[in-house]
């Protein structure tokens, strides 16, 4: 097919068939003014100027359903949708969509991109797509509309054409109705949208530009957004940040299986949170384990050593298995003056999971080799994800976050627990605020101590970012978690500092994997720097080089990390094969190169 400027507008013998196109059907349209019977919401909105009239806000964890339309956009089509962005750092945002991935039905969609621009995908088994090169602009109202003929689809913003994609074959209508902010899967958002949406249209011919552009019309106005990111990069501006398939390789990583996948002799059925110590030459590993479902007073601590650095490990002792219906889970551990410390998350049965979340503390009897409980330690929701670390004022810091649905307290935030001196028994918990709207948070933290100013680098939840806090008074007080420039899994992060003076950070971190915990990945900074400028990976889910876990569905849940002897000891959970691996990588190789 003959192009003019191919990607900038319409081939003429295209436009002249969308003239032609004799219109089947009528045009329908949904205002977004308020709620109403057309629409279905799938969690809250409010209400705010539009277009024309009033708008419908998200806040990145809400949809709205267009009920009736599962029979709309077959064969040929015009959608559009007014939309007013208000954080163009929130990962993939859906516009609007016919999707419902886990039924494998997919058509159509409508997206901002990690990169702040509009993106059309369109289903021919397989996605096409089509790029906006034209940056969107928070607060401001656009205009997306995408034309969809039987050969051949465009995109449009602001009524100018953004480019064109051909398609094999005609589109076919899914059984799932059109969702505008995100795709409802399973019960769940996924691909949240944050800002305003204002009206969509539907009809059932492909219009021509010339009537795509008399649509649109300049909107002046602006929203006031919400301050959703963080003060200053997590990661490094004036570096490309790699696809999983363009990750350099840490050299030189051995791989070794803590706890076997299943099924293991030990009837596991649940098992996360690896948490690894060198004590006395010993490595030693704790996980959460479970012979029933998460979360259920069946978890039990369990704790492997092993005496040839991470090669082979011994039998599982049980840390606590709980009593009546408390049930102790995954934690951390500190080695301090000959003594080697626990501190486990625990929770008591309940028809509500997550029931009186507390942290309860315990040290090893070396010659017994049993574990002394020292009792509940932190309440009031606080679970543990990181060892405790010394900082400069005497303190001791350790990193987690508070479930607060029990507590009274607004969702589950980052926090920190900061110690008195030296005694374990007594932390005074610190609970980090959220910046506004941010919706949901899951805010499983790590923290970064440099000197008296302490970074916290948190889980968002559902959206594939990290959150970013800063404390410049050894942990006491905290800016508020905001949305860091760093793509990161939806899985807990581990962040540290390298003998190297290096900063690290333990997850999934790539420009297009998501908020899938694969591949397992390493971000570092340069000696003394804050900023992450390079990002290594450990491993692939499918993999030659490990003696455990090699499959397609293989995820890095919850990683742990320590260094010892020139080696950084990263721990990981394969949640969906109940199993816990180490990988060991030489410090060496994950030195940047100019």
């Amino acid at each position: 097919m003959t192009r003019i400027e191919s990607g900038k507008r319409w081939a003429i013998p295209f436009l002249l068939a969308l003239l032609s196109t004799p219109i089947a059907g009528l045009s329908e349209s949904w205002p977004m003014d308020k709620v109403n019977d057309s629409l279905t919401v799938r969690g809250s909105t409010q209400i705010a100027a539009g277009v024309s009239g009033k708008s419908l806000v998200l806040k990145g964890d809400s949809l709205i359903e267009l009920n009736d339309s599962a029979r709309l956009t077959s064969g040929t089509f015009t959608v559009s949708l007014w939309f007013n962005p208000y954080n163009l750092a929130g990962g993939q945002q859906m516009l609007a969509g016919k999707n419902r991935y886990s039924r494998n039905e997919r058509q159509w969609s409508l997206t901002i991109e990690p990169n702040g621009k509009l993106k059309a995908f369109l289903w021919q088994n397989g996605w096409r797509t089509i790029s906006c090169v034209q940056p969107l602009k928070a607060g401001a109202w656009h205009l997306a509309t995408l034309v969809v003929a039987q050969d051949m689809a465009a995109l449009f913003l602001n009524g100018k054409p953004a480019g064109e994609v051909k398609l094999e074959t005609p589109t076919v209508a899914t059984q799932s109705p059109i969702t505008l902010g995100g795709i409802w899967d399973r019960k769940t958002v996924r691909q949240a949208f944050h800002g305003a949406l204002d009206e969509f249209s539907h009809q059932p011919r492909a219009l021509s530009p010339v009537e795509v552009n008399s649509a649109y019309r300049p909107i002046s106005f602006l929203h006031d957004v919400p301050k959703l990111t963080a003060g200053f990069p997590l990661w490094d501006a004036t570096q490309r940040l790699p696809k999983a398939a363009e990750l350099q390789q840490a050299s030189g990583a051995k791989f070794h299986v803590i706890k076997k996948k299943r099924p293991d002799t030990d009837g596991a059925k649940f098992t996360l949170g690896v948490g690894l110590a060198w004590h006395k030459e010993k490595l030693y590993a704790s996980y959460a384990f479970n012979k029933g479902p998460e979360n259920t007073p069946t978890e039990e601590a369990h704790v492997k050593v092993s005496n040839d650095g991470g090669k082979s490990w011994g039998p599982p002792v049980v840390m606590d298995a709980g009593e009546g219906d408390l049930a102790v889970s995954h934690g951390v551990f500190l080695s301090h003056q000959g003594k080697l410390w626990a501190f486990m998350g625990a929770f008591y049965a309940h028809t509500r999971l997550y029931h009186r979340v507390h942290t309860r503390a315990y040290v090893l009897n070396e010659t017994s080799g049993q574990w002394e409980p020292r009792g509940a330690v932190l309440e009031g929701g606080f679970w543990p994800m990181q060892e405790p670390l010394k900082m400069p004022d005497g303190n001791w810091i350790m990193s987690g976050f508070r479930i607060g649905s029990h507590y009274g307290g607004p969702g589950n935030l980052p926090a920190v627990a900061i110690s008195q001196g030296d005694d374990f028994t007594k932390w005074d918990p610190i609970v980090i605020p959220a910046a506004g709207s941010l919706g949901n948070i899951w805010g499983e933290s790590t923290v970064i101590v440099e000197d008296k100013r302490i970074l916290n680098i948190a889980r968002y939840g559902k959206k594939a970012l990290a959150l970013l806090s800063v404390s410049e008074d050894h942990g006491r007080t905290w800016t508020p978690a905001a949305v860091s420039n760093l793509p990161m899994a939806t899985s807990k992060p581990y962040a540290g500092i390298l003998s190297t003076g290096q900063r690290y950070l333990v997850c999934t971190t790539t420009a297009d994997t998501g908020g899938r915990r694969s591949p397992l990945t390493i971000s570092l900074s340069k000696p003394g720097e804050s900023a992450f400028s390079k990002v290594f990976l450990i491993r692939t889910s499918i993999s030659d080089q490990t003696p455990g876990v090699s499959a397609r569905n293989a995820d890095f849940s919850y990683p742990y990390a320590v260094e010892h002897d020139g080696k950084l000891y990263i721990g990981y959970t394969h949640k969906s094969h109940m199993a816990n691996e180490l990988a060991i990588v030489p410090i060496r190789s994950l030195k940047i190169e100019p």
